[in-house]
């Protein structure tokens, strides 16, 4: 009587790896982009939030000061603010934004701009700096790209 030899066989075949990765490249290419639009939505959420409580720090400055300057030897010098980077405390090549105050004065009252410039990987961000004044007013400077305006700066 003749038996058939029945093999098992192990493991995948090449046409079943290709297919496999090729799946895989398509996910990823099709995620990667979406995740980096939501890690920048993420940092730039962080950098207003640090603008804002920038801009609480200098009011309250203001307030014991009656000015947004420090005044040391009749030298008007702005004050440090409480942050200087996003994310907070982040250095080298991990700062995403450079945080930085201007005051002049402008008919006879002391106005101030916080602004977040965009460093390292926040470099091309579509909604250049940002800035924030005295006022209360949000804004960018440079130019906007991907269609974004102010207003969708601010709030994605």
């Amino acid at each position: 009587m003749n038996t058939l030899d029945v093999r098992q066989q192990k493991g995948f075949t090449l046409i079943e790896l290709m297919i496999t990765v090729a799946i895989i490249a398509i996910i990823t290419a099709i995620a990667y982009p979406s995740y980096r639009d939501n890690v920048r939505r993420g940092n730039r959420a962080e950098v207003r939030a640090l603008l804002l409580e920038n801009a609480q720090y200098m009011e309250r400055f203001f307030s014991e000061n009656n000015s947004y300057l420090q005044t040391a030897a009749a030298v008007p010098v702005a004050p440090v603010l409480p942050n200087l980077v996003s994310p907070r405390g982040a250095t080298g090549t991990k700062v995403n934004y450079n945080i930085a105050f201007r005051a002049a004065p402008a008919r006879g009252v002391m106005n101030y701009a916080i602004e977040a410039v965009p460093a390292n990987a926040m470099a091309g961000d579509d909604c250049a700096t940002y800035t924030y004044n005295q006022l209360g007013q949000k804004g960018s400077s440079g130019t906007l790209t991907g269609g974004m305006t102010t207003e969708t700066c601010w709030s994605k």
